[in-house]
């Protein structure tokens, strides 16, 4: 296949097309060496339903949802283990297995199978390990593809380790796909969701696909979400969509503008703090709040004003701001849901897209910029999940999220406007 008329979807596949013309395996490697790629697998209980042509490559107990994904996902969870099969085809007399960057996946994936995420570097050297003696065949059909020999490939890894990256490498990178939507609604939706995909080193414009790094959806959906299915998942996007019945935030949020307290910071967080404590533990006892309830908001109330001094010191909002609303981060997560219920099948490409538009509409109509999204979405964090660990630690890893969504040339929020 010629170069004259095909333009590569990624910043990563233009480094491998470069390369590959150039014929210079080092550059090659040096671009797999920092990548995460996409490689074929099936059940093992599914091998009779396969073509004569294909064959069986077994991995024995491998982790495929281990250190790596829990790397990149923040999480200490324990592994999910499985013994699955690649999905290797014959070329001649090689045992061949496809190896896919996420651009080009193909559109269609053969019965049976699904497509495992790996960082390159570390599974290549993996396969070596189990002496496994199959080709690897870059992006087959594609003016990128090259052929690699897995000892060779790995040795490579071994001898020029100062070039090989991890997933803290494409953590908190952004990435964009231009064979999926950059402009207009569907990516403006996609742009919501943002900030997860650029923790998850996935390009902010993508919608994947079905059956998609599916056992490692489905362990991050069950462990994180208790979603163990398409009823619970629905229920789950619904509550992410429902901002008619508030939480707790959202009415520690609401009583500060229903009663003036502290919409205009006064520069004394103390004075604030007291203020809104104040017309919180007032508003609770107003309607008779359960205890526990009063207790909660009143320590929400105090992070709040916290939060918002450290966001004020930081330039994510003016001195004299506040946060109206943190329902971004329920509709940026609930971006992110959409995605991971195609990939798990528990919807089809045209509802997680519905599911998607949805949330980013309501982002639209709620906020006046990117900015004012990204500093609601900062909040939400560390209110609702900085509060369950270390918050400080929460909204530092937001706010580096935050400015690299604000301040990148690549960023979509310089790139697609949100109204």
């Amino acid at each position: 296949m010629t170069t004259d008329s095909w333009t590569a979807p990624s910043i990563d596949d233009r480094g491998l097309l470069a390369a590959r013309v150039a014929d210079d395996l080092d550059a090659y490697l040096a671009v797999l060496a920092r990548l995460d790629v996409f490689v074929p697998r099936r059940e093992a209980d599914q091998g009779s339903k396969f073509g004569l042509r294909r064959s069986v490559v077994k991995l024995n107990q491998l982790t495929v949802y281990g250190q790596l994904n829990n790397a990149i996902r923040g999480t200490s969870k324990s592994a999910l283990t499985v013994s699955q099969e690649y999905d290797t085809t014959r070329r001649g007399a090689r045992l061949i297995l496809p190896v896919y960057t996420r651009a080009l996946l193909p559109a269609e994936r053969p019965e049976g199978v699904y497509f495992q995420r790996n960082l390159f570097p570390a599974w290549v050297q993996d396969l070596a390990k189990q002496r496994q003696t199959m080709q690897l065949v870059v992006n087959p059909g594609t003016p990128e593809e090259r052929e690699l020999n897995v000892g060779k490939a790995a040795h490579w890894m071994r001898k020029d380790p100062q070039l090989v990256g991890g997933w803290s490498n494409l953590r908190g990178t952004i990435r964009t796909v231009y064979n999926e939507p950059a402009q207009g609604d569907l990516a403006r939706a996609l742009a919501c969701g943002a900030h997860l995909s650029v923790t998850n080193a996935v390009p902010w414009n993508t919608m994947g696909h079905a059956w998609l790094d599916y056992h490692s959806e489905r362990e991050l959906l069950s462990q994180w979400w208790g979603i163990e299915g398409p009823v619970q998942w629905q229920n789950q996007v619904d509550a992410l969509l429902d901002n008619e019945n508030p939480q707790p935030v959202d009415l520690v949020l609401g009583i500060r503008t229903e009663r003036g307290a502290g919409v205009q910071p006064s520069g004394d967080p103390a004075q604030d703090t007291e203020l809104l404590t104040q017309a919180v533990d007032a508003w609770c006892r107003d309607r008779g709040a359960p205890e526990r309830l009063a207790q909660e908001m009143t320590d929400i109330a105090q992070w709040v004003v916290r939060c918002e001094m450290w966001m004020r010191r930081d330039g994510v909002i003016t001195p004299d701001a506040i946060v109206a609303t943190q329902d971004s981060w329920d509709w940026g997560r609930c971006v992110n849901m959409a995605r991971w219920g195609l990939s798990c099948g528990f919807c089809d490409r045209t509802t997680a897209e519905q599911i998607v538009r949805h949330a980013g509409n309501l982002c639209a109509r709620t906020y006046a910029d990117w900015g004012q999204m990204s500093a609601a979405y900062v909040l939400g964090r560390v209110i609702k999940m900085g509060r369950q660990g270390n918050p400080e630690d929460s909204y530092r890893e937001s706010l580096q999220l935050h400015r690299a969504l604000m301040l990148d040339p690549a960023s979509p929020y310089l790139t697609v406007p949100l109204h």
